[in-house]
């Protein structure tokens, strides 16, 4: 593919994106498409073989992502309290970065064809398995009391992902300051003991409010 073609998929791409966001997928057409991408019609065609394509793309590549940088961002972190805050911290600053990518991702999965939806979900589970293994490591540890490692991954996640949906840079609060915040505040349930959390914080939880 020459460098003006790939380009040109590019924008697509970017463009596809942004429109499924506004409009949704349903609502989208590749007419629609390929004005904002300023190409004929026909041409999106040479680079991809039809919308449904382009929708598993952002959400391959979105979710293919996520996996090797989150990975990237806990390598070498010792204690699973701190691998925690790392991955917190990276899954709502890149949620920030490709807000477009990221709302498709999280808002359009019912869109996607049977075969399509069972990749897309596979490699959501990959991704959610990360903050899981944290947790089961930080549990056995004795460094964090949750009761259901999977129903804490969850929403822990959509917590974050919800950045997507309201997050703009001209808000009172930069994405580090949201990201302190986030994490205290899901540290502040998991970082207290049973006594704690009908009386008060734990030693662990105030440990981390202090770093």
């Amino acid at each position: 593919m020459s460098a003006s073609a790939s380009s040109r998929k590019t924008i697509i791409f970017k463009e596809a994106a942004r429109i499924f966001r506004e409009k949704g997928y349903n609502g989208s057409s590749l007419r629609d498409l390929a004005k904002r991408a300023g190409v004929q019609g026909g041409s999106i065609y040479h680079h991809f073989s039809s919308k449904q394509e382009i929708l598993y793309m952002i959400m391959e590549c979105t979710m293919t992502t996520l996996i090797l940088n989150v990975r990237q961002a806990i390598e070498g972190v010792e204690r699973p309290l701190d691998r925690l805050r790392k991955a917190i911290q990276f899954h709502i600053e890149y949620h920030t970065i490709d807000t477009d990518e990221t709302y498709v991702t999280d808002s359009e999965l019912r869109s996607l064809e049977p075969a399509n939806y069972t990749k897309i979900v596979a490699l959501r589970n990959r991704y959610e398995r990360v903050f899981r293994e944290i947790m089961a490591e930080g549990l056995a540890r004795g460094e964090m009391h949750i009761d259901d490692v999977n129903l804490a991954s969850k929403a822990l996640l959509q917590m974050c992902t919800g950045i997507s949906y309201w997050y703009t840079p001209a808000g009172e609060k930069s994405i580090s300051d949201i990201a302190k915040q986030y994490i205290d505040l899901f540290f502040w349930g998991i970082c207290r003991g049973k006594q704690g959390r009908q009386t008060g914080e734990s030693d662990d939880r105030q440990a981390h409010l202090n770093r």
